[in-house]
């Protein structure tokens, strides 16, 4: 019974408030005194002379034309760009090249290096570890000009 009584209610509220909204909507489409739509296009923009509209077309056919070259020229610029990265990508695979080769002949001088130290051909030229220890020490407390003259080894 509760809920026939609640069926009821409901299409009653319904019924009034879709009458309701008829009304408003029959009302405002009839009315002759309505004001125009504040931000609709029609109302806005004011008629314009056939002049004015060739002037702006005119005008923003230069934009475009500018526009377009600028793109061209920005075109232009990119395109030297990657031309100079490219050549500077060759130039570093080259430096790449010539720094392996360098380090690969460094190393083939540091093992003959090593290989005439081994056999005794020529000594360990360090500055440091061809002084006998008693020179070293002494060399550090004396003048440059009797360094030389301080021990057999020095000279």
């Amino acid at each position: 019974m509760k809920r026939i009584q609640a069926l009821i209610a409901a299409v009653i509220v319904t019924a009034v408030v879709g009458f309701g909204m008829l009304a408003i909507g029959v009302n405002a489409a009839l009315n002759s005194n309505s004001v125009p739509v504040s931000d609709s296009p029609a109302s806005s923009a004011p008629a314009i002379s056939a002049a004015d509209a060739a002037a702006q077309s005119s005008s923003a056919n230069d934009l475009i034309v500018q526009y377009q070259n600028r793109e061209k020229q920005y075109q232009a610029q990119i395109t030297q760009l990657n031309s100079l990265i490219a050549q500077y990508q060759s130039r570093e695979k080259q430096y790449q090249t010539q720094l392996t080769q360098a380090n690969g002949q460094a190393q083939q001088l540091q093992a003959i290096l090593n290989e005439l130290q081994r056999r005794g051909i020529i000594r360990n030229l360090s500055p440091s570890m061809s002084r006998p220890r008693h020179c070293r020490r002494f060399l550090r407390w004396i003048s440059p000009a009797i360094r030389l003259q301080a021990c057999s080894h020095c000279r």
